[in-house]
């Protein structure tokens, strides 16, 4: 069980009204806090997610397409990129209401196989492997965020 402890000193001075209206919107302030990381980290998390697709260092097989050369992702790396659908195809949604919610998805119709993989591949988790890059940014938006709200 964790206990909260709060210590509250009053005071007599001029800041002691601003003090008591904000421990009035504590509650309101934190929500919109939470709601501004949590758009902040879906722009980060987003942005994370192209730079992996795009990035050079895949290690599945060489394909020739299109008279050019194409390295595949393997198993466990974000897919590499070849028409650009997948990368655009990202989104983010801040659900707002009594408890935030970010939503991330992609609407590419190949998206869950590649997320998920079939009984023919393994799977290739674009956004898994984002999320788990920008788990640092996603903590420090929150952090920041909220304090500056409060």
């Amino acid at each position: 069980m964790v206990q909260l402890s709060i210590r509250v000193d009053i005071t007599s001075d001029s800041n002691s009204f601003r003090f008591f209206e904000s421990v009035e919107n504590l509650a309101a302030n934190t929500h919109f806090g939470i709601e501004k990381a949590f758009w902040q980290s879906g722009k980060d998390i987003t942005a994370e997610f192209s730079k992996q697709v795009l990035a050079k260092t895949k290690t599945g097989r060489l394909y020739i397409i299109r008279k050019r050369k194409h390295r595949a992702s393997a198993s466990g790396e974000t897919p590499a990129n070849i028409t650009g659908n997948y990368r655009k195809s990202i989104g983010f949604q801040v659900n707002q209401g009594a408890t935030p919610q970010l939503v991330i998805g992609n609407s590419a119709e190949y998206a869950g196989f590649l997320e998920l993989g079939t009984s023919r591949m393994r799977p290739r988790p674009g956004l898994r492997n984002s999320i788990s890059a920008s788990e640092r940014d996603i903590i420090r938006n929150l952090s920041t965020d909220i304090f500056e709200a409060l």
